[in-house]
Order: structure tokens, then C-alpha cells, then sequence
């Protein structure tokens, strides 16, 4: 049971992280690029990240996702449930973090503030959902 789990994992973390990531860098990539670039350490021109955080964000992320989805299959609810409880998750996880990195970070802008407040609960729902989804064709629940 526990290799289907890391599996459901494997498999939460490339599904729900290629969507997370189309939104950043391709849907709504012109504010996000105009605002990390305004906040970001910059080494010629080109901002400089924290690889391992933003891996370590993401991996924490999926990882609460794929145990609030899988929380809520189990003890028999629809999908549904492990969608508005996933959404919760995106608004305390992500919308969150916007909002405070907008009240912390002197030049965080008002569009990012408003793409990750919004974000927040798009992504966990989707999460729950594909969470919930995977889990039912991988047999984990």
C-alpha cells in the first residue's frame, strides 16, 4: 500500500506541478516576470533563485494536497469533498503567502498579490480532483 501511496506522489508532484507551472510561466508569465524581476537578486540582469527552496515549496505543497485528497477518499467522501478541501488548502497554502509577501516584500506588486489570491484555490481544487482522480485508477483508495 505504501509503494501506491509514493506512486500517487510521483505522480500528484508532475500532474499538479506541469499545471502550477503553466500558469506561472506561460498563462500569466509577463506579470509574474515583471514582478519577480522587480524583487529578485539579480546576476547580469537575470534573477537568481533558491532552487531547493522552491523545490522543498512545491514538494510540501503537493505533499499536504495528496494527503487532504486522500483524507477525504478514503473515509468515503465524493470527489467533490477532496476538491473544496483542496481548494482551502491552495487558499491557506498560496493565496496566503500572497497576500503576506505583499504586506512584507517592499515591491511585491498588487497584480502577483491578486494571481496567487486567486491561484490559491484554482490549484488545490484542481489538485483535489486529480489527486482524487489518480488515486481512484492507481487503486490506492
Amino acid at each position: 500500500m505504501a509503494l501506491k501511496y509514493a506512486l500517487l506522489w510521483v505522480v500528484s508532484f508532475a500532474g499538479v506541478s506541469a499545471v502550477d507551472a503553466l500558469w506561472h510561466l506561460v498563462v500569466w508569465a509577463r506579470p509574474y516576470k515583471e514582478g519577480v524581476r522587480r524583487i529578485a537578486a539579480l546576476v547580469d540582469g537575470k534573477p537568481v533563485f533558491n532552487n531547493l527552496s522552491g523545490l522543498l515549496s512545491q514538494a510540501l505543497v503537493i505533499t499536504a494536497m495528496v494527503v487532504l485528497a486522500s483524507l477525504q477518499f478514503r473515509s468515503g467522501s465524493p470527489v467533490g469533498r477532496s476538491v473544496l478541501t483542496c481548494a482551502m488548502g491552495g487558499v491557506l497554502g498560496i493565496s496566503v503567502y500572497g497576500l503576506v509577501n505583499h504586506w512584507l516584500v517592499r515591491d511585491w506588486s498588487a497584480a502577483m498579490t491578486v494571481l496567487e489570491v486567486v491561484w490559491g484555490p484554482l490549484l488545490g481544487a484542481f489538485a483535489g480532483w486529480f489527486i482524487a482522480t489518480a488515486g481512484r485508477l492507481l487503486k490506492v483508495y
